[in-house]
């Protein structure tokens, strides 16, 4: 998106707080905020081809929806997935975002983190659907046979969905993110292992290593927002597997 002059982006912040991450909005109003805004934004194409619904703190969505840069620019909460790896021996998979990613670049983040998209019929993907997307999309996991190549036989729920909030008001225009996020946990047979095929489009690099060494890079390093609400979680949840 373009740069907003500084009248929009004082309106822009006013909006944002009288929005309220767009529980109460009806389509109406959110299709009047992007016919408004998109001549001062100028979204790219990716941020006007994918489109996300409008979801409530516990995971559910209203039936308002709209283009995925309308959401960023405002801090409508929307879905998203997050997937935690690990390996039979205790290791856990983190990726490295690409420094060429527009949203942390080169930060270290869960194995695989992505939106939780509107489908082609126009209904929001089910958090489940969205990670086994996600999965083949950034380490080359088929979904179809992704079972195959976890210990579990498939992706397992960490918890409830759960809200969170990052922003960066040094970007212009700023930066609002409001995700409900659903976490999914697996552990890689062998088989799952060799097969991971990562897209270096995206991401940076993987890397393996113990559950204290991710707690070390959750403290020290450089982070996106995805691996500072979900690690946590996901790391908890891994350790009380490991003791049952």
């Amino acid at each position: 998106m373009q740069e907003l002059d500084q009248d929009s982006l004082r309106e822009l912040r006013k909006l944002r707080q009288e929005l309220n991450y767009g529980w109460s909005l009806t389509q109406a109003d959110l299709d009047r905020l992007a016919a408004d805004w998109q001549p001062k934004a100028r979204p790219d194409q990716k941020d006007i081809s994918e489109a996300f619904a409008v979801t409530r703190p516990d995971g559910t969505t209203t039936s308002v929806s709209g283009p995925r840069w309308v959401f960023h620019l405002f801090g409508l909460c929307h879905r998203a997935a997050h997937v935690g790896l690990a390996t039979q021996n205790g290791m856990v998979l983190l990726q490295r975002r690409a420094v060429t990613k527009a949203d942390w670049p080169d930060a270290w983040d869960m194995a695989v983190a992505g939106h939780v998209p509107l489908r082609d019929d126009g209904i929001s993907m089910t958090f489940e659907e969205a990670a086994l997307k996600e999965t083949e999309e950034e380490l080359g996991l088929p979904s179809e046979s992704l079972g195959g190549l976890l210990v579990e036989g498939r992706l397992v729920p960490v918890g409830p969905p759960s809200f969170s909030f990052d922003l960066d008001e040094r970007r212009n225009p700023p930066f609002y993110n409001a995700e409900c996020s659903q976490i999914f946990g697996g552990t890689l047979t062998p088989k799952g292992l060799v097969q991971l095929k990562p897209d270096y489009e995206e991401l940076g690099g993987v890397y393996l290593c113990p559950p204290e060494k991710a707690w070390d890079i959750l403290a020290r390093e450089n982070i996106a927002g995805g691996l500072r609400t979900s690690l946590p979680r996901y790391l908890d949840w891994l350790a009380q597997k490991g003791g049952s």
